[in-house]
């Protein structure tokens, strides 16, 4: 009966995953074939090419500039060639007013430069692709180089893109501008007319002119520095760049300071400088490792100096300028004191990921944003394995398995999907979708995959022939393919084009069906495309050429993964075995990107491995693999529920971070289906959770691992949010000292102390922000604004993030915890956004964040009177959100299917937890009744 009960709730969180999967906004959908010719507008003609280009920019940043502040002034010549005929000169321009629109030929060796000769038409551009069309009085000769010559202004603005302002408040009070730059993808057009595509690589000459107090940073070296004819003023040269794309330029101009030697440097305000010791070391031994593993040394490949930058105002995470990688301050410095270990490792792999762009994006660089997976796939893979790398006790492998395949598998199960290669990428809609889930862990689970059934010196060696096959030079998928073909194994030869072809051009991934025979001798191997709901419009008769690895109950080998054979199509596979199995385990380590079903004999099989001594010696990896399969099939009716929880209700003796972190997901879908209903899931999980709770407590130890700390953080986590009175007394305590909570255990303490506290526990902790000096306490800080709970706090934090006090980059991930740490604030969130809708899209920079927004909450509705209040909204309001009211209409879409599921199942899940509480107190009056009687039998002798 308890398996049953237990069936009935962890299909709560598997049905909850499918109702809460949000299909892509309607801009960001694939266009009809009508619209092909329009949208092959946003591409520019090849007729012409860019060679090099010579910038000079003055950013007006002193308040003494007056009107002209967070402007600059630009100047650029451009040296093209074009490649037939032509009258006609096409390149992208966005918000540049110029003043000087010419070209000349270019002139021999010493010959002075000429008179330039005016363009005929005006300089007017596309404000859809952006582009100049420019026509020249004759025609230019094929074959022969032009000089471009542009003289304009451009603005400065706050938005994180182009040529932009961001500040910080020194120590004494001052507030200090800059300016910096973000040009992915398409952004190097607000501070330079340029050929801005990454398959138009050239050579770049930057000069900077800054205030005397100012210093200035770019791609290269600074060659020179020089008095400028304006008082006060200097102008930095740099040194030529490696061939390289306009989105890879970058320059920042600041009063910043700098830990460095002669090649490396780490830079950011003064106040901070004591927080670049950690990625300072860490970036010079992931970078030297990096070019060791890639037989390619960083300072060989064009560039002779490496600078990292901590920006206050950053709309990425990071970015990989070529020499002159840019952070948000939090993702990377390091205070030892405050900085938790997670938060160490996050910063650690961000610099790999930037870092292996030098090699992956940068030297060899895709053809266009269609292939976006070329450079953002080999980060996202280098992100864990350049950083194990340096960092050799993370576990960062398996952490990989939960972080990236499990996380990625749930969009790609949906209609809401697009394939790794993809060639429906024209408008900046679809530039967007590409920086998506698919490109980075769907593009590193098929690289990692790739390796495993390569093997791996056979993988690093076709690496390194890629790289240098194609430095300097732009890549597209099937170069990729041509040198992992020149190494790949005899065995499997004949099947890699269909392996890398089906996972790339195709959406999805399939389901292998392992049969075990009824006289467990033999195992058919099918497959079929895995869909989390039927007839979404999704293609389920796609197949996939797919490496299979397994395990058995004969030769248990849970480090061995190897590929044992390639199942190409439809055709089953049959594998004999000369002994009975008592079980098979498919997909080992999950190193492929698939998911596995077996027959209900073999399911009891590992149900019975799993509940034996040491899980039976199944590698953390595949038990998190089945954890999260089971609720995979389990929602997508392939299985039964009942069978799905008889085997998870092995967690309760799970101690180990990676299989807690699949089922902590699948509960999170439970719990927001639960609403404010959680009496009863409390007791289950904190059941569920007691051994691990009591392993591992509140104290670190000196045994702990890195995986033993992050499983703490989360396990508090859920024991004090569901109810747990040892865990939220212990957290209070620490609370009432602020200033000696131990890092690691700092966001439960802080979520704690506001969750169960008032007014005076939120000044407490607001008070701590105000003068923290450190960006990831002051993140940790900020986003524990959300956890409060009355009214009035949460109007007071809702206010903070409509004022300058929040961060622009950091007012989603703020605003958001309002709503996810607290089911009670949904509706009470809900009404202030909707009310202040647009003083919100003021602040967070336009309407399409505020739909995001309103969409992420409604995904959390559970009763009729929230799905009416989205549609009253979206029907008076929604005309103001332009295209983003797609996203509304979506979000209206969500709610319908949420409450759908609710009707038909949360019902059952509740009566499961009622149940199984109801259950676990009759057994307690039990053993009370007859301690009872016992006690009365000892007293009447």
């Amino acid at each position: 009966m308890i398996a049953l009960r237990v069936a009935f709730f962890l299909a709560a969180c598997l049905s909850l995953t499918a109702a809460d999967t949000r299909p892509l906004i309607l801009d960001e959908v694939q266009p009809p074939v009508t619209l092909a010719t329009e949208l092959a507008d946003y591409r520019l003609a090849s007729h012409i090419l860019p060679v090099s280009y010579n910038i000079t920019l003055r950013p007006y940043l002193l308040e003494s500039d007056g009107l002209k502040r967070f402007t600059f002034d630009g100047e650029v010549h451009i040296e093209v060639v074009p490649t037939e005929i032509t009258n006609s000169v096409h390149l992208h321009a966005k918000n540049l007013t110029f003043s000087v629109s010419e070209y000349w030929a270019k002139p021999a060796q010493g010959v002075a430069t000429p008179a330039g000769t005016n363009f005929n038409a005006a300089n007017e551009t596309n404000p859809d692709t952006d582009i100049v069309k420019l026509t020249t009085a004759a025609n230019l000769a094929a074959n022969t180089p032009y000089i471009l010559h542009f003289v304009y202004t451009g603005l400065m603005e706050d938005d994180m893109h182009g040529f932009y302002k961001s500040y910080y408040v020194d120590d004494n009070n001052v507030t200090k501008w800059l300016g910096s730059t973000q040009f992915q993808t398409n952004h190097a057009r607000r501070a330079f007319p340029s050929f801005d595509e990454p398959k138009f690589k050239a050579t770049f000459n930057i000069t900077l002119k800054r205030y005397r107090t100012f210093n200035s940073v770019s791609n290269t070296r600074l060659i020179g520095s020089y008095p400028s004819t304006e008082a006060g003023y200097f102008e930095d040269v740099f040194a030529t760049t490696p061939i390289m794309s306009t989105y890879l330029v970058a320059f920042i101009i600041s009063e910043f300071a700098a830990r460095t030697d002669d090649k490396f440097r780490v830079l950011a305000r003064p106040e901070y400088y004591a927080q670049t010791q950690y990625p300072y070391n860490v970036g010079i031994e992931i970078l030297q490792k990096m070019g060791e593993y890639l037989n390619l040394e960083y300072y060989t490949l064009g560039n002779d100096k490496m600078d990292m930058a901590a920006i206050p105002d950053f709309s990425a995470g990071a970015m990989e300028n070529w020499g002159l990688l840019t952070y948000r301050e939090r993702s990377l410095l390091v205070d030892e004191s405050a900085t938790t270990l997670a938060s160490r490792q996050a910063i650690a792999a961000v610099v790999a990921h930037e870092q292996a762009h030098m090699w992956f994006g940068d030297l060899v660089t895709c053809e266009w944003w269609s292939y976006t997976w070329l450079n953002e796939g080999f980060a996202r893979y280098f992100q864990y394995f350049g950083t194990a790398m340096a960092e050799d006790k993370w576990e960062l492998e398996n952490q990989f398995v939960v972080d990236q395949i499990q996380s990625v598998m749930a969009m790609d199960s949906t209609n809401a999907t697009n394939p790794l290669t993809d060639p429906n990428t024209y408008t900046p809609a679809h530039l967007s979708r590409m920086f998506n889930s698919i490109s980075y862990n769907k593009g590193a689970t098929f690289i990692r995959m790739m390796k495993h059934t390569m093997g791996e010196d056979e993988f690093r060696l076709a690496l390194q022939s890629y790289l240098v096959k194609y430095s300097h030079k732009s890549s597209r998928p099937e170069y990729l393919l041509a040198e992992w073909q020149s190494t790949w194994p005899d065995r499997f030869k004949n099947s890699s084009k269909e392996i890398f072809e089906s996972f790339t051009t195709q959406v999805g991934y399939p389901l292998v069906n392992a049969e075990l025979s009824s006289d467990r001798m033999s195992v058919r191997f099918t497959q079929q495309r895995f869909l989390l709901k039927e007839n979404d419009g999704s293609n389920a008769s796609l197949v996939y050429s797919v490496p299979i690895t397994f395990t058995n109950s004969i030769s248990p080998k849970f480090y061995n993964t190897t590929t044992n054979f390639i199942l190409n199509g439809t055709e089953p596979e049959t594998w004999n075995f000369h002994h009975a199995l008592d079980w098979i385990i498919v997909n080992v380590q999950q190193c492929g990107y698939y998911r596995v079903n077996y027959t209900e004999n073999n399911w009891r099989s590992i149900q019975s491995l799993l509940a034996s001594n040491s899980w039976g010696g199944v590698h953390e990896n595949n038990r998190a693999q089945i954890v999260d399969d089971l609720f995979n099939l389990a929602r997508a009716g392939l299985i039964s529920y009942n069978l799905t929880l008889d085997v998870i209700e092995y967690l309760e003796t799970e101690t180990h971070y990676i299989p807690w972190t699949s089922a902590f997901n699948g509960f999170s879908f439970l719990t927001i289906r639960l609403g404010n209903d959680t009496a009863n899931f409390n007791s289950y999980i904190q059941a569920l959770t007691q051994k691990a709770y009591n392993k591992l407590g509140f104290n670190e130890t000196e045994s702990d691992t890195a995986l033993d700390i992050y499983l703490r953080t989360k396990v508090l986590s859920w024991a004090c949010r569901y109810g747990s009175a040892d865990c939220i007394n212990r957290a209070k305590t620490y609370f009432q000292s602020l200033s000696t909570v131990p890092k690691n255990i700092r966001a439960t303490v802080y979520c704690v102390g506001l969750r169960e506290g008032g007014s005076t526990e939120f000044e407490a902790l607001y008070n701590k922000f105000k003068v923290e000096t450190v960006a990831t306490e002051e993140t940790l800080l900020q986003n524990s604004f959300g956890c409060v709970k009355t009214q009035a706090l949460i109007e007071r934090v809702f206010n903070l993030i409509l004022s300058d006090e929040i961060r622009r980059q950091d007012k989603s991930s703020v605003l958001a915890t309002l709503y996810t740490e607290n089911n009670e604030n949904v509706s009470p969130v809900f009404a202030l956004v909707t009310q202040k809708f647009e003083e919100l899209a003021e602040a967070m920079g336009g309407y399409s964040a505020v739909a995001t927004v309103i969409s992420n909450i409604a995904a959390r509705f559970t009763t009729e009177q929230q799905y009416a209040d989205l549609q009253n909204f979206n029907k008076n309001s929604g005309s103001k959100f332009g295209s983003s009211q797609a996203t509304l209409t979506a979000a209206e879409a969500t709610v319908s299917e949420n409450l759908e599921w609710a009707q038909a199942k949360l019902g059952v899940f509740r009566s499961y937890l009622a149940g199984r509480n109801g259950g676990a107190m009759a057994n307690a009056l039990s053993v009370l009744s007859l301690l009872l009687v016992a006690l009365a039998t000892v007293m009447r002798q």
